[in-house]
């Protein structure tokens, strides 16, 4: 799907506003197609930064908490990725992200967690039936479904989340495989050394 609709812009529906048509085609190009969950971390950024009082151009952190489709909305269009730190990817299974300001390591961020709200996707036969896996509708039929349901399928509450100071490191050589390994904490074996030595990580 190369393209998602017509004209300059791209409505996220009622609430949200809108996206250029050009940031649009970048997200779809480095994710392949437009789909639900694609839309859901668009939509959720939208209503982050409103609540945030976030502009577009400030830096942001994100707690994803699933690895499907969702994270790179976050990661195309925020800027945020797992390499500079400002996206962490905590598989909980929910359709759900936390959103915070930049703030100095060893303070708390304000932020907002948002979640598709399976009580408010309800009124959305389509929609709830695609996000219960009840019923696989299409993306389309979903995207479409998404955009008229706007910030209504939405829930959320601000939280206070706090940001880690620096890590000191070493590096050593694992006394098994002979490889450099980071590690916090004095170990003689790498992770999957350890694992394999039934001692865990």
């Amino acid at each position: 799907m190369a393209k998602a609709g017509v004209g300059s812009s791209f409505s996220l529906g009622p609430g949200l506003g809108s996206i250029d048509r050009g940031s649009l085609d970048r997200l779809i190009s480095f994710h392949g197609h437009l789909s639900a969950g694609l839309l859901i971390g668009l939509q959720m950024l939208a209503l982050g930064r409103r609540l945030l009082s976030v502009e577009e151009n400030e830096r942001i952190h994100i707690v994803c908490e699933t690895p499907n489709c969702l994270p790179d909305s976050f990661q195309v269009l925020a800027g945020t990725t797992t390499g500079n730190k400002s996206l962490t990817v905590r598989d909980t299974g929910k359709m759900a992200v936390t959103i915070t300001g930049h703030t100095p390591p060893g303070e708390s961020a304000p932020g907002v967690r948002i979640i598709l709200d399976a009580k408010k996707t309800e009124k959305f036969d389509k929609l709830h039936a695609w996000y219960m896996k009840t019923e696989k509708p299409s993306h389309e039929e979903v995207v479409q479904i998404l955009k008229e349901a706007g910030d209504t399928v939405y829930s959320y509450e601000y939280v206070k989340v706090p940001v880690a100071g620096k890590i000191d490191k070493d590096v050593s050589i694992c006394s098994i495989c002979g490889e450099s390994f980071i590690h916090m904490e004095k170990t003689d074996y790498c992770v999957d050394c350890a694992r394999a030595k039934g001692e865990g990580m």
